[in-house]
């Protein structure tokens, strides 16, 4: 029982504040349910007490003085009160009364979507829907408002959710701490809501944030998008079921639900190595929106990349007519490069009249025009089906000179190849004139030491790139073996330790299975089948497939894995086994394949092996092809990214010695194609020097140029240009969804808002949305434990009051010479 209070105040955590009591408890009265019959019980007890003394005392009141009569009853009441109270066990506690904070979660939208301009601010000047956003939340009262009630977190959602910014209460009990305010004027707006996701996953925002937030002080979800829902869970299904959560969703649409108006260009796919005199087609794809039966002009225009003043030059136009609302139509160009060097190619459209964004009608390309022609060595266990019908391709090709070593092969076999070797090179200069090695199964026990470092060396040091096929004969052999950890460290992937040559780590099927590509392989161009990246997916997914993979442990720390071999129990992990993957080695470039089966895509069609491989071998060895600069190479992953993905730059620099560079960091730059630039950091890659690393992302389409000047010259500028294009799935319907957001409020019993000038300010004679939302602040009291030391010393107190009490009762009566 609480007997009494003293308050002092405490903030306990970041969302709950408590407020401290000094609480007196008799714990003898905690131990009855029923509290009213101890005390029944001890006024019983008391009462009897106090007629037992003075009955006890009446008789000797004769014979006493006056003031005796009086103290010895008080004194015998007073014992027996102590030894009440210590069977009372009065204790001294600190409890604490906890406020939790009622919370309101706001979500935004910051899907690509987002980034559509169909709005307009006060100027009469188009605005995207993600500035719209930004703008008022920075700007109005909105987030004032809500933190007069309630604790507030900003999350932003795409394909994930991401909980970016929170604010505390402003408006506390006098009695309780007061917080100080959140300094939001130091917050990035423009980083934080910037449109960069590939897709929007509203269902799987909202069913993360309703089960992280504390779902009893969660007060409700302010949910700003356009509806884009695209993929993931269906919102509306998190609250079909009996269980459904009881937080109101208050959902604000941005956007126009009209249907645009716009005309586009979608993509354009350029080879980024061409060879001078070489027709090379060039494929576009425009994109009309609301332009059923009218037609526009495409136009290609090139220009040459290292003058600052060169002049675009119309190379061909054409005429593209819509015939449906909503079409993709796809272009084709065809240029004849004459000069060696560096040429941009722009993609234009000419807006029609209604185009509502003028900021998509054009794009570029690099296209880098090399004179030598690729020097490909193929190595060999055995003459597989792969090895025969990529030797016959790279001997026909004109662009391409291969020589070859079967290892199995006896002297005097006959190939179709410029030279025929007996052995790995033994030399610098036998090996630094390849520009890529395959390598079909290889028993790299062949090599000794010198030569292995000799393989090393041209990889890291000279950007050569290595195309490693694993295969049923050798591969189990060298990988268990010590002596060969260095040849294991060029392999993008970790073999798994075998205790016995009879456990076989090449796994197969009498049945194909399909190769699954992870995101980074459906992007990567140089596994594409034809130009248009949405067909090559069509013809991968109609591929069967392949019988076998060697199965791994798994990748290593940094490797791309591009696709895994699709049948479940081939996996020694709970994953698929790594059937493509690759990783840079110092400035060079190891692809892995799990198996030499590719040479089944011809029973598709022939030419799909061809340039398959073509592209593969060139793509590995860009960092050969590009040397540049003698003093150092600038390599990024690949040519085009899509909008949000991680560009990861890599620079190999030497100093003036020719010694590698021994620096911190470097600072390179990034360029827009509209001219803005922004700086990248480039950090020293320890483990190898003269290496750097640094990363960012491309937050919008377009071409952008990586730049960064050798150290120590004047003008030893290295060079890098990249495409970063648009998913379609963001910008198939672009359209606000008012339907879906507005069941979504309905059966959540929140409301739906149509733009945010309503939902801030509560236009249209509706209420805004921070007068809605009812405070759901929750108060509990949280017990201490009994002070001890208080508990010790209260019973010696009464022990004293005990027997002092008695004692001098009994003194005085024997002074008195009473019985």
């Amino acid at each position: 029982m609480m007997l009494v209070q003293s308050m002092f105040s405490a903030a306990t955590g970041s969302s709950d504040v408590a407020r401290e009591f000094v609480t007196w408890n008799l714990r003898r009265v905690d131990q009855f349910d029923d509290p009213r019959l101890l005390w029944f019980l001890l006024a019983v007890g008391v009462l009897l007490i106090i007629a037992c003394v003075t009955w006890l005392y009446r008789r000797e009141s004769v014979s006493l003085s006056p003031w005796l009569r009086v103290l010895f009853p008080v004194l015998r009441i007073t014992a027996w009160l102590g030894a009440i109270l210590f069977f009372l066990g009065l204790e001294k506690r600190i409890d604490q009364q906890v406020v939790s904070d009622s919370q309101v979660a706001i979500l935004v939208d910051t899907s690509q979507s987002m980034s559509v301009a169909d709005l307009q601010n006060a100027e009469g000047q188009s605005v995207s829907r993600g500035k719209a956003v930004e703008k008022s939340l920075k700007e109005s009262e909105f987030l004032a408002a809500l933190r007069q009630k309630h604790k507030v977190e900003l999350i932003t959602f795409d394909r994930e959710s991401h909980p970016v910014a929170s604010w505390t209460r402003t408006t506390l009990d006098p009695q309780l701490p007061q917080v100080e305010a959140d300094n939001t004027e130091e917050l990035d707006w423009s980083v934080m809501l910037e449109p960069r996701g590939r897709e929007t996953r509203l269902g799987d925002a909202l069913r993360n944030t309703l089960k992280k937030q504390r779902t009893g002080q969660l007060a409700g979800v302010i949910v700003i998008t356009d509806g884009d829902q695209n993929t993931g869970v269906d919102a509306l299904s998190l609250f079909d079921s009996e269980q459904r959560s009881s937080v109101p969703i208050y959902t604000v649409g941005i956007g126009s639900n009209e249907p645009r108006r716009n005309v586009r260009i979608q993509e354009l796919n350029a080879p980024a190595r061409v060879y001078p005199e070489d027709r090379t087609t060039i494929n576009g794809i425009v994109q009309g929106e609301g332009f059923a039966g009218r037609s526009v002009h495409v136009q290609l225009f090139a220009r040459e990349a290292d003058s600052q003043n060169a002049l675009s030059t119309l190379v061909e136009e054409k005429n593209v007519t819509f015939t449906d609302e909503q079409q993709v139509v796809p272009v084709e160009f065809e240029i004849e490069p004459a000069a060696i060097g560096s040429l941009i190619l722009e993609l234009k459209v000419v807006a029609p009249q209604g185009d509502q964004y003028a900021g998509d009608n054009r794009r570029e390309v690099e296209v880098e025009v090399v004179e030598a022609s690729t020097r490909v060595l193929l190595i060999a266990g055995g003459a597989s089906r792969d090895y025969q019908f990529l030797r016959n391709q790279l001997f026909r090709d004109r662009h391409m000179q291969v020589d070859v070593w079967v290892q199995s092969a006896t002297s005097g076999l006959s190939q179709e190849a410029d030279q025929i070797l007996h052995g790995f090179p033994q030399t610098k200069e036998e090996l630094y004139d390849y520009d890529c090695i395959v390598a079909f199964d290889p028993n790299w026990e062949f090599l000794d030491a010198r030569q292995v470092d000799l393989l090393e060396s041209w990889v890291a040091e000279e950007a050569g790139g290595l195309i490693v096929v694993a295969g049923p004969i050798y591969t189990l052999s060298w990988s268990q073996s010590p002596e060969h950890a260095k040849i294991r460290s060029l392999y993008p992937v970790e073999f798994q330790r075998r205790l016995t040559l009879l456990d076989d780590g090449l796994y197969g099927s009498k049945t194909p299975w399909p190769i699954l590509f992870t995101r980074e392989g459906e992007e990567a161009d140089f596994l594409s089948l034809t130009e248009n990246a949405a067909e090559s997916g069509l013809l991968w997914a109609e591929f069967p497939g392949v019988y076998g993979c060697y199965a791994v442990k798994g990748p290593k720390p940094g490797a791309r894995v591009l696709g895994y071999y699709g049948d479940p129990d081939a996996s020694i992990t709970a994953e698929y086994p790594v059937y493509m993957a690759e990783q840079f080695y110092g400035g060079g470039r190891v692809f892995y394949l799990g198996s030499g089966e590719l040479w089944r895509l011809r029973a598709l069609d022939p030419s799909y092996f061809e340039v398959l491989t073509t592209r593969l071998i060139r793509h590995i060895s860009q960092g050969r092809l590009l040397k540049g600069s003698t003093r150092g190479r600038l390599l990024v992953e690949q040519d085009r990214y899509t909008v949000g993905s991680e560009v990861i730059v890599r620079a190999q620099l030497l100093a003036a010695s020719r010694e590698p560079l021994l620096a911190d960091s470097v600072l390179a730059r990034v360029v827009g194609d509209q001219g803005k630039g922004q700086k990248l950091l480039l950090k020293a890659d320890k483990s190898r020097p003269g290496n750097f690393i640094g990363q960012f992302t491309v937050n919008k389409a377009g071409s952008f140029r990586i730049e960064l000047a050798v150290p120590d010259t004047i003008d030893d500028l290295l060079v890098r240009r990249i495409q970063a294009i648009l998913p379609d799935l963001e910008f198939e319907n672009p359209q606000r969804n008012d339907e879906l957001l507005s069941q979504l409020a309905k059966v959540s019993k929140g409301k739906y808002y149509t733009s945010l000038d309503e939902a801030i300010l509560g236009e249209n004679d509706s209420r805004a949305i921070d007068e809605l939302i009812e405070s759901r602040a929750e108060t509990r009291i949280i017990h201490g434990t009994p002070d001890r030391d208080f508990t010790e010393w209260l019973n010696k107190i009464l022990l004293g009051v005990i027997c002092g009490a008695l004692c001098l009762e009994w003194l005085l009566r024997r002074l008195m010479k009473l019985a």
